[in-house]
């Protein structure tokens, strides 16, 4: 490894490196239950492992911060290889080690520009590789798109996409890669097996029953058109939100002209396949459905859209059906210019329509200069039927699922069924049926709760079968996985799903979620606002996981800024309620959260700490306690 340029203290110079940065996971946790032995076995990993991997592969040590550790290598092939090697010995030597007493790291890597002081170096290139470090699953490698792109075809490892992050004091958004498992990290096995040999024994129907009815609503996507269109976090409602570093869209449900009663909802359902083609893009960003939705029916203009969406580019349309034919018009639009990049009118058979969809995917690719390998051009034109009866009756099931009534969650499982008839092949038909199922074991429809739970575990493991590549089944999973308490499944599964679709705002939110239940609160954070971002007209539910990662790293008083925000949307909300009164008391706010604690409990006044905890899924008893404790204050009896 060279000297440093500005050794022997002459004037900052700067240089382009690859950045390690690794720390101990739960240190502090781990000095107060040992500080001696703790220390020792640092100073052995250090000795045995660390110490030696550094020098094989030609790292320089700039510092230490007592948990962590600062690294700088001329090649980010040396830098990951480095840091396999790490984590891959630290594993070896915690074998037979008390879970609660092992020392694990998580490791963020990056290249970038850094500033050269004497031997320290600093700047941004080492602040984005400390926040990749708190991105990392512990035991895992976090890298920077820049650092990946350097090391994806010299490296036999494997990638897991978590999107497009905005990180603290960071100004531009860093999209970030997870080194999976089976990337070579560690003793796992990659996310794919684990999932698709899901053991039944491995999911007691009593376990899910009891959660699933705290926590469905997460994974259901139980959005209704929200009349407020805000932008992300606490933004000022009707704010310019900024545009994205990369080309963004939003696709507006295309209107249907004379709809044929034999196809309804033509266009919404071809619009909402383009979303989905383009969502599995990461070289785009691109709205999510019930955002760009929200407009439908509306006259609205482009600029409109562009402004309160944060996008560039705006694709709208029309469909008119006549006689078996098909005519629709397309034009993709510049809205911060009112220039037409490109415009279309297709004129086909109705048997057509898939490859038309592919036909307007692929030309808005080109008009906006996306390069595509040939994997991605095949993952555009990937889908999961051929059959055109089937693909409208899946899509009209959505929306019944996320009407959420009796009625309609019959509806829904009544088009699904007759999806599967039309094509059993078909994957999403079963996650779709599968919901209903679930449905019926949580609102407590079936006359079996339990065994409609079994059948919708059947149905996702069935779809899982005939398609491992559909992201939703492996969104359903993450939250099934957190439910029976299985984290860091949850967290591969949900991984995956956004490895498949990298734009799946659903996903990001529902991977803060995951990590805020985990004990990773500060990294649910950026994922939840990066969520937000990608569907500014967001669910209501992204609010309360913002506030409760907030509540989890301490910070109360922006957990309650959320929730009030949350309590504008839906005064009533019991969800938002009872996390308004566990913040206010820790914030010190005692009058104002027993105010909003004897507003929860007006409609359930026979409401406990007992009732509060079976609902929860904490993977640490801690972060269970600190919002049991500050309830306890605010007067919830046990």
């Amino acid at each position: 490894m060279t000297q440093p340029e500005s050794a022997g203290g002459g004037a900052p110079t700067r240089r382009l490196a690859a950045i390690l940065v690794a720390d101990v996971v739960g240190y502090s946790r781990l000095m107060g239950a040992d500080e001696e032995g703790t220390l020792a076995a640092l100073r052995a990993l250090r000795s045995k492992v660390i110490d030696p991997a550094l020098a094989e592969h030609h790292g320089r040590l700039v510092k230490t911060t007592g948990d962590g550790l600062l690294v700088e290598f001329a090649s980010v092939v040396d830098a990951l290889r480095c840091a396999i090697a790490w984590q891959q010995g630290v594993a070896r030597a915690n074998s037979g080690i008390a879970e609660d007493r092992r020392i694990v790291f998580r490791i963020g890597i990056n290249l970038g520009d850094v500033i050269v002081e004497g031997d320290d170096i600093h700047g941004d290139g080492v602040n984005v590789a400390a926040r990749l470090e708190s991105l990392a699953q512990p035991g895992t490698i976090c890298l920077s798109r820049a650092a990946r792109d350097q090391v994806r075809d010299k490296l036999q490892v494997q990638f897991v996409s978590l999107g497009s992050l905005q990180v603290k004091n960071i100004a531009r958004p860093v999209q970030a890669y997870l080194v999976t498992p089976g990337g070579g990290v560690g003793a796992r096995s990659a996310p794919r097996r684990r999932i698709r040999h899901w053991p039944r024994s491995a999911l007691p129907v009593a376990a899910i029953a009891l959660v699933i009815a705290a926590g469905l609503f997460l994974w259901y996507e139980p959005w209704t058109t929200i009349a407020e269109r805000e932008a992300p976090g606490l933004q000022a409602p009707g704010a310019a939100l900024p545009l994205p570093d990369k080309p963004s869209i939003a696709i507006l449900p295309f209107d249907d002209l004379g709809a044929d009663t034999q196809n309804p909802r033509l266009g919404e359902a071809l619009a909402e396949n383009i979303i989905s083609s383009l969502s599995k893009l990461p070289q785009m960003f691109v709205i999510a459905r019930n955002s760009s939705f929200a407009y439908q029916g509306e006259a609205v203009k482009v600029q409109t859209v562009s402004k309160e969406l944060g996008v560039r580019y705006v694709l709208e349309g029309s469909v008119q059906q006549a006689g078996g034919r098909v005519r629709i018009n397309t034009q993709l639009v510049d809205a911060t210019t009112g220039f037409h990049l490109w415009s279309e009118t297709y004129d086909r058979q109705i048997d057509d329509i898939f490859a038309l969809q592919d036909d307007i995917t692929l030309n808005v690719v080109t008009a906006l200069q996306v390069e595509l390998t040939q994997g991605e051009v095949a993952k555009v034109r990937q889908r999961g039927t051929e059959t055109l009866r089937a693909w409208l009756l899946v899509n009209q099931s959505f929306e019944h699922l996320v009407r959420f009534t009796r009625e309609d969650n019959a509806q829904a499982r009544k088009l699904a069924e007759e999806a599967i008839a039309l094509d059993p092949d078909y994957a999403e038909a079963y996650v779709r049926l599968a919901r209903t199922y679930l449905a019926d074991s949580h609102s407590g429809w079936a006359t079996n709760r339990d065994a409609a739970l079994r059948r919708s575990i059947e149905l996702a493991q069935q779809a899982l079968r005939l398609d491992d590549s559909y992201p939703d089944t492996y969104h359903l999973l993450s939250a099934i996985y957190l439910f029976v308490n299985r984290h860091e499944d949850a967290k591969l599964a949900i991984m995956k799903a956004l490895d498949l679709s990298p734009n799946h705002s659903l996903a990001k939110a529902n991977l803060g979620m995951v990590l805020t239940y985990s004990g990773e609160a500060e990294a649910a954070i950026p994922a939840l606002k990066e969520a937000m971002r990608q569907s500014p007209i967001y669910p209501d539910w992204f609010l309360s996981e913002l506030a409760r990662a907030y509540f989890q790293t301490g910070r109360y008083d922006e957990a309650v800024q959320v929730l009030e925000r949350r309590l504008q949307r839906d005064p009533n909300s019991g969800e938002a309620l009872i996390l308004l009164a566990a913040a206010q008391s820790s914030a010190g706010r005692l009058g104002e959260a027993k105010a909003a604690l004897a507003k929860f409990l007006e409609p359930r006044p026979a409401y406990t700490l007992r009732h509060y905890a079976s609902g929860e899924f904490y993977k640490n008893t801690e972060d269970l306690d600190r919002v049991l404790d500050a309830l306890r204050k605010a007067g919830l009896p046990e």
